[in-house]
């Protein structure tokens, strides 16, 4: 009798339209009427949303009942360009179609407060969604669009095929309580659980085993620091030692990069509301491992920081890379307090993105930075010149390699071939000042690939073939290291000055002031304190912050400081040092003391060491 009863039993979502009920849908399901009926509070269309319980016997009960504030805009999917081509449902649970759907429903996933790994095997909300006239449609088409000529398709043949492969995805959903052993095995045994629990089954089938395992986890969670906390608690458990090797570091890099990817998660994990420069400082620490905790960042941001310092995240870095595009390519100001602070936020910004080869995020990072330093060191109401641009951004590296990786990918941006002759000129004049294939060197990569990568650039970045022989030509004839020349007396014989080498001498400059050791004395000391020989005007310096000394032929660094210092060397090496840390300083580089994420602007103490 009971179970007859049950089966009866209908739940209706009615909204109001103009002062009148209207059913919007009939569920079998409280759950699934429910899920319906926030989804509806969300797009903010409906003053009230109520779910309704009908019995058997016809007798009604609200169970569910909200107000909305209505006059929100509608959601509707997002411009892309590209998409994963998908030929079989099961390929729908891969992690590249994952984000294509990702990025085409940006808007309905901020909605919904949900990732395609956990809504991929809901029946109720992929019934819903295909109900969304204004949001399905469009999206099928979308990826009919650019999906047909891959498979030499008419586009309403391939809307057809998606259709069917969508009609095959809700019947895998029908079917996804078989998989809930394996949602237990990653409760129980973390990722090598799962996979240990997958083992028997196809290869083809693991995507789907893994994210409804994963979409399990998650589907608890509403708030997206929660979710993230719950995936990163599996890479702190599991073989996430920092070593970037294991299955868990790749999987749950997946599952975050699909979290941290929009506008609406970055904002919940920042967990106050910075202006937008200090935002993306924020997320620039976080992909460098070195969030400041004293600031009020989220616990699952600060964890994401640590996970991802470790190595390891390719996907999650790419997905915050991508929002700090976003964040940059817009009209926005950077602070609340106008141009001066805006240019000077932006030069720490670029300065925190600056490496060995250019700036991290490709081409397009290279046009997102070009175009909003046109209009954030604009004089007079007029943007700054393109070539000035070019030129101030290039500027910021220390090493030729990091200013023509910048050029490079800038000419390889459709922004950057409208302009090609400046690239190009900039290029050039580059490659005349390189001396040494050392300077173009990134550690841990070998010359012949550093000679190999920068040819593929040139001819992506659509230097005219003529020129970039040439230059490629250049870098083949380039000594790896620039020796000191040996005299000889005569053929087959070399003669070794022994003569008592010099005793070093250190420089510092810094804000046009130059301080020499020995001539300054054997020591010179860096910090807030007045007393200090170098004097920093900056809130997370201590007052005695560093120490440089002369002892026994060597220049010596020590770290006197709470919160640390960088050391940027000319040859591309960095190095953080703690309170305690006492270094040698050799040849030319600089000393970094400050805090992105404070909004300061880093003093760069420039060093040189000659002599030894």
């Amino acid at each position: 009798m009971t179970m007859s009863k049950r089966r009866e039993t209908r739940f209706e979502v009615v909204v109001e339209q103009e002062g009148k009920p209207n059913i919007d849908g009939v569920f079998d399901d409280e759950k699934a009427a429910t899920e319906r009926a926030n989804y509806l509070l969300r797009l903010a269309r409906f003053p009230v949303v109520r779910v309704v319980r009908v019995s058997g016997s016809g007798r009604e009960e609200t169970i569910f009942q909200k107000a909305s504030s209505a006059g929100g805009k509608l959601t509707t999917i997002s411009p892309i360009e590209d998409a994963t081509l998908c030929t079989d449902v099961l390929q729908v649970f891969s992690f590249d179609s994952r984000m294509t759907l990702l990025r085409l429903l940006r808007g309905y996933w901020d909605d919904q407060g949900v990732v395609p790994s956990e809504q991929l095997h809901r029946y109720y909300p992929l019934r819903q969604f295909e109900r969304e006239a204004l949001l399905f449609n469009p999206a099928v088409s979308r990826l009919a669009s650019i999906q047909a000529p891959m498979l030499g398709l008419k586009p309403h043949e391939r809307y057809d095929q998606l259709i069917r492969l969508f009609g095959g995805l809700k019947e895998l959903a029908q079917a996804s309580d078989a998989l809930a052993p394996f949602d237990q095995a990653l409760a129980r045994g973390g990722v090598p659980g799962l996979l240990l629990a997958a083992a028997g089954r196809p290869a083809g089938e693991r995507d789907r085993i893994v994210t409804h395992a994963f979409g399990s986890l998650l589907e608890p969670h509403r708030d997206w620091g929660a979710k993230l906390a719950a995936v990163l608690r599996l890479h702190r458990d599991g073989d996430g030692d920092g070593n970037g090797d294991g299955e868990t570091t790749r999987l749950v890099d997946e599952v975050a990069a699909e979290i941290v990817d929009g506008r609406e998660p970055i904002r919940s994990l920042i967990g106050y509301s910075p202006d937008l420069g200090s935002a993306i400082l924020a997320l620039l620490a976080t992909l460098r491992g070195d969030l400041d905790d004293r600031l009020p960042h989220t616990g699952p941001l600060l964890a994401l920081s640590g996970a991802v310092g470790g190595g390891g995240f390719i996907h999650t870095t790419e997905a915050l890379l991508r929002r700090i595009r976003g964040g940059l390519d817009g009209t926005t100001p950077l602070t609340r307090t106008g141009g001066a602070s805006d240019a000077r936020i932006f030069g720490a910004i670029v300065d925190a993105m600056a490496a060995h080869d250019g700036f991290p995020g490709g081409p397009a990072m290279a046009e997102t930075l070009t175009r909003r330093g046109k209009t954030v060191w604009a004089a007079g109401g007029t943007d700054l010149p393109f070539e000035d641009a070019v030129a101030r951004l290039a500027g910021r590296f220390a090493k030729p390699g990091g200013r023509l990786g910048y050029l490079l990918d800038l000419g390889a941006s459709p922004y950057g071939r409208a302009r090609i002759s400046v690239v190009i000129q900039r290029v050039a004049e580059e490659f005349n000042r390189v001396g040494s294939a050392a300077e173009l060197a990134v550690p841990g990569v070998s010359m012949q690939e550093v000679r190999d990568g920068l040819g593929r650039r040139l001819r992506a970045a659509g230097i005219p073939r003529a020129l970039a022989d040439g230059l490629i030509a250049r870098i083949a004839a380039i000594p790896d290291d620039l020796r000191p020349p040996v005299t000889g007396s005569r053929a087959g014989s070399v003669t070794l000055d022994l003569r008592q080498p010099p005793a070093p001498r250190l420089t510092l400059s810094y804000q046009g002031r130059t301080i020499a050791l020995p001539d300054a004395g054997d020591e010179v000391v860096i910090g807030r304190a007045a007393d200090c020989a170098i004097v920093l005007d900056h809130a997370s310096a201590s007052r005695r912050h560093a120490a440089i000394r002369l002892r026994d032929g060597a220049c010596l660094l020590e770290d006197l400081s709470r919160n640390g210092t960088r050391l940027a060397a000319r040859d591309g090496g960095q190095r953080v040092l703690k309170r305690g840390d006492v270094v040698p300083l050799a040849g030319r580089g600089e000393i970094v003391i400050g805090s992105l994420d404070l909004g300061e602007h880093p003093a760069r103490i420039a060093w040189e060491v000659t002599g030894l």
